[in-house]
């Protein structure tokens, strides 16, 4: 890419703003000035590097997953992990659980904040840690509240690996899932990417009403009881609510 064309991508990716967060490409070219095929030419480079994705409606966009992964890794204040760690602790002082933050990353979720556990044996996800998307309620969570056309976009592209026996391989049966967890606000994993494992898992919306990261608590299966369960379940939403409301979150997806 020559020095103006990257100019003009970053022309592109400035005419967003917390008034405009979804722009067609008629409204791109008239802020930027440029024909409408280089328009949707540059559109389509930065979907490819997951800089913008599309938005409900034919030629709609909206800054994408890898613009709001430098949000997080600028440090800048107010940043998702800065205003969730607190949170987050709480939820930790209450469950006595691994709390962890994941954001999607192309076909996998990334682990961008934890709390540890207060336990000996716990359950661990290290900062920085890439893991499958289909697999475990964080990933289920994040692939359930992408784009349409960006789920869809995955199951084309990446084969649903099966990690241990209780790993949902089925494109259908997984989509049916998705549809629930959507439904239900939360999702619960037992043994599909660790056998001894659990997680409950809830989606965190930004002002834009994506979801922008998913919010777990997560630990061994011994120590999880249906009583913990149904008090993780609750937990875990007031939580994951209470980052969405302070990313301005106003209710709506």
């Amino acid at each position: 890419m020559t020095h103006k064309s990257v100019d003009k991508a970053i022309s592109v990716l400035n005419c967003f703003s917390p008034e405009s967060q979804i722009l067609g490409v008629g409204e791109i070219t008239q802020i930027t000035g440029y024909t409408k095929s280089t328009v949707s030419r540059l559109l389509s480079t930065l979907e490819r590097h997951g800089c913008v994705e599309r938005a409900g409606g034919p030629g709609k966009y909206r800054l994408g997953y890898r613009v709001h992964l430098w949000g997080l890794i600028s440090g800048r204040q107010n940043n998702l992990t800065t205003i969730a760690k607190p949170v987050m602790e709480q939820l930790r002082d209450k469950c006595g659980e691994e709390v962890a933050l994941y954001v999607a990353e192309g076909h996998r979720r990334v682990c961008v904040e934890r709390v540890a556990s207060v336990h000996e044996i716990a359950k661990v996800a290290p900062i920085g840690t890439y893991y499958p998307l289909h697999a475990g309620a964080s990933g289920r969570v994040l692939l359930a509240y992408l784009p349409s056309e960006r789920r869809q976009k995955f199951f084309r592209k990446h084969r649903l690996s099966k990690i241990t026996s209780l790993t949902i391989t089925d494109v259908k049966t997984l989509e049916k899932d998705l549809e629930s967890i959507r439904k239900k606000g939360y999702a619960i994993s037992r043994g599909e990417r660790e056998p001894d494992a659990f997680s409950v898992t809830a989606p965190v919306s930004d002002a834009s009403g994506s979801a922008v990261a998913s919010l777990s608590i997560s630990g061994p299966n011994f120590r999880l009881t249906d009583q913990k369960l149904k008090r993780y379940i609750t937990w875990v939403l007031a939580a994951s609510e209470e980052i969405s409301k302070k990313l301005g979150y106003n209710g709506e997806r």
